[in-house]
């Protein structure tokens, strides 16, 4: 729009109105020019006569006027006018004399300057050429009303007078609109534009922030094009010395590591990193890996990827975040180690005393003299030796399946048995506490660890029947399809919380409301039984509720 002291006045135009102006008024004096020379070999008295010169001067004075510094201006101003009306009064003047001769044609060519007052889209500029327009035309008014042209001439003349004006009219409403139209474009491309460049402003100021704060993180950041191309990635990565080692490319050398398993030694196959699985649209969860030549100097690495989608589900990017757990694993393995050689050494002296309580025991009989109250204390040392016993046990197995699975014999068996055998081992402990415990299943026949089942089973059972309040219930059941072995323990429990059952099976992590009551434990049996059935290449479901009770649902592979 125009500035506010002229906006009553004009618009701004599509282009500044000193382009349009060379560019029509120097159309319209070559034209003019060169019918000026074809005059000169035809009439050249009309040339000669002081109405043409007259008009020769004002064309070149309107000529003139667009190469002043003041045409520069990219509004019109109504001072602007004067250079179509020039334009306009210099026909006007040839035409004084000669109406309706050889300069009739000449009045063609001032559709040019007709819109040009149309392009600078100035409505007033418009009314207020209308009446030089007319002015064109006055001679031949003036003659035909006198009746001093014949018949031909004087029809030419109407024919003039008529259709001039129309046509300058329609000139000058035709450019204004077109003028109008395109100049909508651009003020739209333009508001395109400043929001297009307001948005790459945006984008660079997240980008740059997005940098900064990855950059600032300690752990490894990468994220990648749908197709794995990398878009980004943060300091951590890029100035990685085992990344960067002689020279190397950072994402060449992360795209060529070569990582292993948690057993240190076994290569992850091609297709199945971190990285392979985001890409076809997995999510991967702190994956413990290793890099590094096995037996030398190892990493290890806990990785995560996700894939990003839009709102609309449109596989956007891919982020792989990567974290240095190193020292993190070695403290774990120096807490397994010291577990393990605490484990050893408290089995052996733990078996002696077992064995000689089992004796003294079964030969109670003999000892008749033997007061009952050393009996019955002699059977709590037993019973807390034999928990004592089992704990190490637990204890030495956990330390064994953190960095590899636990090792399993396969053999042909009937769960169901494995499972009446645990459960009969703990009907003591269920009745003493008044749970009812019930076991069904017959025929569930398949290859697995009968030993690391029983296992399996008897940590199930114990914390069903520890967890359920006394008057509730255990119910155990094994069973088979067509793939696989199922066991199932149900309580009425006092159930897990959600948030408690993401962490059921890390190692010594006992629920809030286990901590709170006076049940015993350390946190070792689920985690083992998670060892054991990964072992077995099974699933274990948890399906608990608060105050309702827990469902654990074993499968194996039959």
């Amino acid at each position: 729009m125009a500035s506010t002291n002229d906006s009553t006045l004009d618009e701004r135009p599509l282009v500044s109105p000193r382009y349009t102006a060379r560019l029509l008024q120097t159309g319209f004096f070559i034209i003019f020019g060169l019918a000026t020379l074809l005059l000169l070999m035809l009439e050249f008295e009309v040339v000669a006569g002081p109405p043409y010169l007259i008009g020769i001067a004002m064309v070149t004075i309107a000529t003139a006027l667009p190469l002043m510094k003041r045409f520069r201006n990219p509004y019109y101003r109504p001072w602007m006018l004067l250079m179509p009306v020039l334009d306009f009064l210099a026909i006007f003047v040839i035409r004084l004399e000669g109406t309706g001769g050889v300069t009739n044609p000449l009045v063609m060519i001032l559709a040019l300057p007709a819109v040009w007052v149309g392009i600078v889209k100035s409505r007033w500029a418009i009314v207020a050429l209308a009446p030089f327009v007319v002015a064109v035309i006055v001679p031949d008014i003036v003659a035909v009303a006198s009746g001093g042209l014949d018949q031909s001439a004087a029809d030419r003349a109407t024919m003039l007078i008529a259709v001039f004006p129309v046509v300058m009219l329609l000139a000058m409403v035709v450019a204004y609109m077109m003028s109008s139209i395109l100049a909508g474009r651009q003020v739209e491309l333009s508001s395109e534009q400043r929001r297009r460049a307001a948005a790459a402003r945006e984008t660079e100021r997240t980008r740059r922030l997005l940098d900064t704060v990855l950059d600032a993180l300690d752990v490894g950041v990468i994220v990648t094009a749908p197709d794995g191309d990398r878009v980004l990635m943060n300091r951590v990565l890029r100035e990685s010395p085992e990344l960067t080692a002689e020279g190397a490319d950072p994402w060449e050398s992360f795209h060529g590591i070569q990582a292993f398993s948690t057993d240190r030694v076994t290569p992850i196959d091609d297709g199945d990193s971190s990285l392979d699985r985001v890409m076809r649209g997995q999510q991967v969860t702190d994956r413990l890996v290793w890099v590094g030549a096995p037996g030398g100097r190892q990493a290890a690495l806990s990785v995560s990827a996700s894939p990003v989608h839009t709102a609309d589900g449109e596989h956007l990017a891919n982020v792989v975040v990567v974290k240095d757990v190193s020292d993190f694993m070695q403290a774990l393995e120096a807490k397994d180690a010291f577990i393990g050689t605490v484990s050893h050494e408290l089995r052996t002296p733990l078996t002696t005393m077992s064995g000689f309580l089992e004796l003294v025991l079964e030969r109670r009989d003999e000892l008749a003299g033997l007061d009952p109250d050393i009996v019955e204390w002699l059977e709590v040392m037993d019973r807390n030796v034999q928990r004592q016993h089992m704990l190490v046990r637990d204890l030495l197995t956990a330390a064994g399946s953190r960095n590899a699975p636990i090792a399993i014999a396969r053999h042909s068996g009937d769960l169901a048995a494995v499972v009446r055998e645990s459960a009969d081992a703990l009907r003591s402990e269920a009745a003493a506490k008044g749970v009812r415990l019930t076991v069904t299943g017959h025929d569930a026949v398949g290859r697995f660890d009968a030993l690391r089942m029983a296992q399996v089973a008897e940590n199930l059972i114990t914390n069903a029947v520890r967890y359920t309040p006394e008057g509730g219930r255990v119910r155990v059941s094994a069973s088979a399809d067509e793939l696989h072995l199922i066991l199932t323990v149900r309580d009425t429990g006092i159930g897990i919380s959600a948030p408690d059952q993401a962490r059921l099976f890390e190692q010594f992590f006992r629920a809030a409301d286990a901590r709170a009551s006076a049940i015993r434990g350390v946190g070792l049996g689920l985690p083992i039984v998670k060892a054991i059935v990964d072992a077995h290449a099974g699933s274990i479901d948890v399906d608990s509720e608060v105050g309702s009770g827990t469902t654990i649902t074993v499968r194996l592979p039959r």
